[in-house]
């Protein structure tokens, strides 16, 4: 009875049965057990011998219930904790994407502020990385160089492919970065400076596997540089242009007092004096020709007469256009007011401008010149003081410009051209400005472009042919007569004796000072002065009339000067002079100016 009542656990069902060696059963203890079961046997033992066996049977619903709990609890721990991995490696995955896009976005932040040009390429010119700059920079997308259509090298200006190959070299030999400079040729057209910054990657054979670098326009930084050295030699050019146009002007006074004073003994029918009125013209067409040299590399303060614009105009563009499959049309209105203005300068702006129309126009073609009278109200759109101007525009039948180009027009050394120098437009904006005028730009591609001027107008009239009138002023009186140069100085001195003068003359400031002051003081005063306003190594004029002006301050004095770019002979009333008389002249420009001074 004890073997069959006892139990591991108290609340377990069991069958159990004691069976002799015969199997046949001895005793047994029934409980209810469910199917299926499970049966396991024990022998009993008496005296170390077996005498019996213990049959105990028990139903596996109980283990089999557990271990479905357990399978459901450690199925659902499992199935927990797999999606908490789960679910963890996607969070993190999420967490490193959302990492990655935002480094990404700052990347691209920062390539966007760069000033410069990321890039990625190869040996062969090929590149298949730049970032969005690309296209503002060059004109060209991101993908015509992706797909290999282009290459870099296609970019690059012909003239400076080899110069970049050859910059690239050294960098390939030693295995490090390289900078190199070379224009190139944007979509557009036009010509852009760039610098390349780079690093070559090297495979483990030693050939290239890609290089890595950088671009940056430096195209403002170069024409700086070419500005400034532009500058330098145009400073260097001025100062020779205005020695030459000096020296020449002084040369030619001599040539021209000595033509005129041949020209008044000879009657006015002599075959002498008309060879001599053409050398007479011919000094003054030098004259014109030395003022727009010195006008080109100093430009300077205008100096300005009352012009006819409608005749210069037609023999500005006559003269330009000859030699050329060029033809000029006009269409003037009648009773254009007169200006005034530089006739060296504004003769100058024409040409330049009709300059370009012919270059714009190479198989020939009709520059078509239109010019009126304009009044500018206040509330106007241009830049221009309210009153009279004259408006100018010429316009040709080329191919046209960019609008890209349009506002760089009158940009120091901006061009387009091979050979230009971008100086022609850029002076005559300054020219136009210094005269308080204005110019503007129009074009469209594959049309002509228009350039219109507007000159403020003048209330004077000009009277026809001026060159007519030979009256001469003659006077009595002495006049002081200073000037550096022997030759100028006696020439001078004979056209002035001509008139009925009497004559001192000076070699230098310093000598033409002690010579008025002892005369203010004798009592025998002169006249007037002329004064040279220039005297390499002594006083010029301009010193020199202010000591005069200390001695006398009622001193006549009259500014000579073959410098046509002097402020003083632009505004010689700041400076103390009653008057100027530019080199070269005639005794006719010699007495009127005397005889308005004295008279004054």
């Amino acid at each position: 009875q004890e073997f069959l009542s006892r139990r591991l656990i108290k609340t377990h069902k069991e069958i159990r049965r004691i069976v002799d060696l015969n199997n046949v059963m001895v005793a047994e203890h029934l409980d209810q057990v469910a199917y299926p079961f499970i049966m396991r046997s024990h022998s009993l033992y008496d005296s170390g011998r077996v005498v019996a066996k213990l049959e105990i049977i028990r139903s596996l619903r109980p283990l089999l219930w557990t271990t479905f709990l357990v399978g459901i609890i450690g199925f659902l721990l499992t199935f927990s904790l797999y999606w908490s991995i789960k679910l963890f490696i996607l969070d993190s995955r999420q967490k490193a994407e959302e990492s990655l896009l935002e480094s990404e976005e700052k990347y691209r932040s920062l390539v966007s502020k760069l000033p410069a040009l990321v890039f990625r390429g190869y040996a062969d010119w090929t590149v298949d990385f730049f970032d969005d700059k690309i296209e503002a920079l060059t004109g060209y997308s991101k993908a015509e160089f992706d797909s290999r259509r282009l290459k870099w090298s296609d970019v690059i200006r012909s003239e400076d492919v080899l110069s970049a190959k050859e910059a690239f070299i050294p960098a390939l030999r030693t295995n490090q970065s390289y900078v190199r400079e070379y224009r190139i040729k944007p979509k557009d057209g036009g010509i852009l400076w760039v610098q390349e910054k780079g690093q070559i990657i090297l495979r483990h054979d030693g050939r290239i596997d890609y290089i890595s670098g950088v671009f940056f326009d430096i195209t403002e930084r170069k024409i700086f540089e070419e500005d400034r050295l532009m500058f330098s030699k145009m400073e260097a050019l001025g100062v020779l242009a205005g020695g030459i146009a000096h020296d020449f002007n002084n040369i030619l006074t001599v040539i021209l007092g000595n033509i005129n004073l041949a020209m008044l003994d000879l009657p006015t029918e002599s075959i002498a004096r008309e060879i001599l009125t053409e050398a007479e013209k011919a000094c003054f067409r030098a004259q014109n020709l030395s003022g727009q040299l010195l006008t080109f590399a100093k430009g300077g303060t205008p100096i300005k007469g009352l012009v006819a614009i409608e005749q210069l105009i037609k023999e500005c563009s006559t003269f330009a256009c000859r030699g050329s499959g060029v033809r000029s049309e006009f269409f003037l209105q009648e009773n254009l007011w007169s200006v005034e203005v530089d006739i060296g300068q504004i003769n100058q702006v024409f040409q330049n401008l009709i300059l370009n129309a012919i270059q714009a126009m190479p198989l020939g073609g009709t520059i078509k010149i239109y010019a009126e009278n304009l009044v500018i109200a206040a509330d106007s759109d241009l830049p221009l003081t309210p009153g009279q101007y004259v408006k100018i525009s010429l316009h040709d039948q080329g191919s046209g410009i960019p609008p890209a180009y349009l506002a760089k027009m009158f940009d120091p050394y901006f061009t387009t051209k091979q050979t230009g120098s971008g100086l022609g437009l850029a002076t005559t904006y300054s020219i136009i400005k210094n005269h308080r005028g204005h110019i503007t730009a129009k074009s469209k591609l594959g049309v002509g472009t228009t350039f219109t001027l507007y000159l403020p107008a003048s209330d004077q009239t000009v009277i026809d042919n001026p060159e007519v009138k030979t009256e001469l002023f003659k006077g009595k009186g002495k006049i002081l007569i200073m000037d550096d140069e022997d030759l100028v100085r006696e020439v001078i001195g004979k056209m002035i004796v001509y008139l009925g003068y009497e004559t001192d003359l000076a070699k230098d400031g310093e000598e033409a000072v002690n010579i008025f002051a002892e005369a203010h003081k004798s009592g025998n005063q002169f006249a007037a002065v002329i004064l040279d306003l220039t005297v390499p190594g002594g006083m010029g004029g301009k010193e020199a009339i202010a000591k005069l002006l200390k001695i006398d301050p009622q001193v006549k004095a009259i500014a000579s000067s073959g410098y046509s770019d002097d402020p003083v002979m632009a505004e010689f009333h700041k400076y103390g002079f009653s008057a100027i008389i530019p080199k070269p002249y005639r005794v006719m420009e010699a007495s009127k100016v005397l005889h308005e001074v004295i008279k004054s």
